[in-house]
Protein backbone atom coordinates (compact mmCIF):
# COMPACT_ATOMS: atom_id res chain seq x y z
CA UNK A 1 0.00 0.00 0.00
CA UNK A 2 1.04 3.26 -1.09
CA UNK A 3 1.58 6.50 1.71
CA UNK A 4 -0.14 8.73 2.06
CA UNK A 5 0.70 12.26 0.27
CA UNK A 6 3.56 14.02 2.52
CA UNK A 7 2.52 17.63 3.38
CA UNK A 8 5.15 20.42 2.94
CA UNK A 9 4.78 22.40 6.05
CA UNK A 10 7.70 24.92 4.85
CA UNK A 11 6.27 28.24 4.04
CA UNK A 12 8.25 28.57 0.28
CA UNK A 13 6.90 32.10 0.11
CA UNK A 14 10.76 34.02 -0.78
CA UNK A 15 12.21 30.97 -1.41
CA UNK A 16 12.85 31.02 -4.63
CA UNK A 17 16.63 30.50 -5.70
CA UNK A 18 17.53 29.50 -2.86
CA UNK A 19 18.63 25.86 -1.31
CA UNK A 20 17.17 26.64 2.23
CA UNK A 21 15.74 23.38 4.18
CA UNK A 22 12.26 22.43 3.49
CA UNK A 23 10.10 20.39 6.00
CA UNK A 24 7.50 17.64 4.80
CA UNK A 25 5.54 15.91 6.79
CA UNK A 26 5.05 12.09 5.60
CA UNK A 27 5.02 8.53 6.50
CA UNK A 28 7.96 7.76 8.80
CA UNK A 29 11.15 5.78 7.24
CA UNK A 30 9.85 6.62 3.87
CA UNK A 31 12.33 8.51 1.48
CA UNK A 32 10.62 11.99 0.84
CA UNK A 33 11.72 13.61 -2.94
CA UNK A 34 10.91 17.69 -3.44
CA UNK A 35 10.11 17.95 -6.79
CA UNK A 36 9.53 21.48 -9.08
CA UNK A 37 6.51 21.79 -11.29
CA UNK A 38 8.26 19.76 -14.14
CA UNK A 39 8.69 16.90 -11.57
CA UNK A 40 12.77 16.99 -11.45
CA UNK A 41 14.27 16.39 -8.08
CA UNK A 42 15.56 19.30 -5.76
CA UNK A 43 16.51 17.13 -3.12
CA UNK A 44 15.55 14.03 -1.03
CA UNK A 45 15.75 13.08 2.86
CA UNK A 46 14.33 10.29 5.03
CA UNK A 47 11.57 11.07 7.51
CA UNK A 48 12.21 10.21 10.53
CA UNK A 49 10.35 8.29 13.01
CA UNK A 50 8.10 11.61 14.39
CA UNK A 51 7.23 11.46 10.23
CA UNK A 52 9.49 14.60 9.87
CA UNK A 53 11.93 15.15 7.01
CA UNK A 54 14.21 17.96 6.80
CA UNK A 55 15.17 18.59 3.01
CA UNK A 56 17.89 20.53 1.73
CA UNK A 57 17.99 21.13 -1.59
CA UNK A 58 20.95 20.82 -4.24
CA UNK A 59 18.88 22.54 -6.63
CA UNK A 60 17.90 25.95 -5.88
CA UNK A 61 13.74 26.06 -5.64
CA UNK A 62 12.70 27.43 -8.28
CA UNK A 63 9.86 30.01 -8.99
CA UNK A 64 6.85 28.00 -9.22
CA UNK A 65 4.74 24.88 -7.72
CA UNK A 66 6.80 22.31 -5.62
CA UNK A 67 5.67 19.31 -4.22
CA UNK A 68 6.71 16.09 -2.53
CA UNK A 69 6.59 12.14 -2.83
CA UNK A 70 6.99 9.97 -0.39
CA UNK A 71 8.33 6.64 -1.06
CA UNK A 72 8.35 3.70 1.72
CA UNK A 73 10.68 0.96 2.30
CA UNK A 74 8.53 -1.46 -0.43
CA UNK A 75 9.20 1.25 -3.00
CA UNK A 76 5.67 1.83 -3.11
CA UNK A 77 5.01 6.06 -4.03
CA UNK A 78 2.81 8.03 -2.70
CA UNK A 79 0.79 10.61 -4.84
CA UNK A 80 2.15 13.87 -4.84
CA UNK A 81 1.59 16.51 -1.88
CA UNK A 82 -0.89 19.65 -2.68
CA UNK A 83 1.24 22.09 -4.80
CA UNK A 84 3.15 24.91 -2.84
CA UNK A 85 4.12 27.87 -4.70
Amino acid sequence: TAPEAPVIQTDLTGKANTTDEVVVKAEPGSTVKLLDKDGHELGQATAGDDGVARITPTRAIPVGNVTATATDASNNESPASAAKN
